[in-house]
Parts: C-alpha cells; structure tokens; sequence
C-alpha cells in the first residue's frame, strides 16, 4: 500500500492566522480562500499527471512500474475544507470521493466562549451534506443532529483517535495494491506520520500551536510505503506542484 497524507488548501482561519489577524474571527467549519481552490486544482492536476511521481521506493522500481500517483481510494473528513480541497481530486481522478468521520483536525469543530473556553459545536448534519455536496460517499452512521455534536475534543482523545485511525487504515489497505489519498489535516497529519514510524511526541516540538515533527504547508503531499513488515516514509511536504506565491500555511 502506497499512503498519500495530503493536506487541505489554505482556509479562511489558515488566511487569518498567517496574516497574524485577530484569531477570535475564526470560524468553526471554514471555507477554503480563493487561494485554496488555486491550491486545490493543482494539486489535482498533479495526482492525476501519469508521470507526477517519480520518487519511488526501491521495492517498487522495476519494469513497467509506473511513474504516477495512481490512486485508487481518496478520502476527507467531514471539513468542509477538506471536502472542497477533495472533490478536486477526486473529480481529476475519475474516484469516487469518501469521507470518513473520524479523520477531522484535532479539536473538532468548536467555537470560542467569552472565557476562551472551546465550545464543541454539532456541525453538518446528513441532509446538509446531501444538498451541498451530493456526490460525496457518507459513512453509514452519520449523525443526523450534527456529524460532530461533542464537546471539544481533548489532547489526550486526539492521541487515541490518531492511533485508532492509523490501525483501522492499515487493516483496510496494507496487504493490497491500494494507493490511497487522505485529505485531511495538519495536526492529524503530523500524528499519523508519528504512529507509523513510531516516533514520540517530543514535548518541545509541540508546546505552541503551528509546530510539531513535521511541517505540513496547504496541499503538501506526504508519502509513506507500506512493505511487507516495513513502513518507510519516501517523502513529507512536498509542493511541487505549487508556484512559490501559492506556498502557504
């Protein structure tokens, strides 16, 4: 299994906080800014481009190997900034596009109180992703008061949530031929590449927000291999496929 750990296009809260505006505008669930459609079709050209990976692992490299992406699954959160950042994908691909629920950035979605307190919020609902994006394949079990509807997530439940979400992945797909795209986020990015390499969490790389083992940029395509009892990380952040005013946080 080839893992592709893609990170949505810039939103409106990335657009915020990289212009060191006043955060308390954030929204819970954001859009993505017109730089993030840019971001998202290009990237989507690039997944799609027959010869757009080159950097193979040396266990796949032999004749007749190809050269491309060639992805067979593509999934995003229940964000809508995934979801928009996905449909690009998924449409250039010719891929059905399939959210899962528990792949959104850590926290969930909330909402800021007076106090600074984090306020969970329920989100979507199952009709509201019916009329908005019809095409987009629901987990069976979505919630119909609200896909989230839970208090802010803790640390310490991202932390599980990271680990169960990287053993459900490997059960699904390791073993098979799958090339498989998740467009999700930052945070959970940086976590999953941590649980299948099993590294720790160094405490000094994670005591501000925006930092972390690995750096993630909007629309950064991170590669990791699974081969035969091995998990090999051929590359993080790659931007190839963005010209350098489009490279954002």
């Amino acid at each position: 299994m080839r893992l592709y750990l893609i990170r949505h296009g810039e939103s409106v809260n990335n657009a915020i906080q990289s212009s060191n505006s006043d955060f308390k505008s954030r929204v819970p669930d954001p859009e993505l800014t017109e730089t993030g459609h840019r971001q998202a079709k290009l990237l989507a050209d690039y997944l799609a481009d027959p010869l757009g990976d080159p950097l193979q692992h040396p266990s796949n490299v032999g004749e007749g190997r190809s050269h491309g992406f060639d992805l067979t699954h593509v999934y995003c959160s229940l964000m809508t900034r995934s979801i928009l950042t996905a449909q690009y994908v998924a449409k250039a691909c010719g891929l059905p596009l399939m959210a899962h629920a528990d792949i959104f950035e850590k926290q969930g979605v909330y909402e800021e109180a007076a106090d600074g307190a984090k306020v969970g919020l329920p989100g979507p609902d199952r009709k509201d992703f019916n009329d908005r994006f019809p095409d987009l394949g629901l987990p069976a079990d979505l919630r119909h008061g609200g896909w989230y509807n839970r208090p802010a997530e803790t640390p310490e439940l991202f932390l599980l949530r990271s680990k169960q979400v990287a053993l459900e992945f490997e059960r699904r797909h390791v073993g098979t031929d799958d090339s498989v795209a998740m467009i999700i986020h930052g945070d959970l990015i940086d976590q999953l590449i941590n649980e299948f390499t099993g590294l720790s969490r160094r405490d000094e790389n994670y005591s501000n927000h925006w930092e972390g083992n690995w750096a993630v940029h909007n629309t950064s395509i991170t590669r990791v291999d699974f081969n035969s009892r091995s998990k090999v990380v051929v590359y993080t952040n790659r931007l190839q496929h963005l010209s350098p005013e489009l490279i954002t946080w």
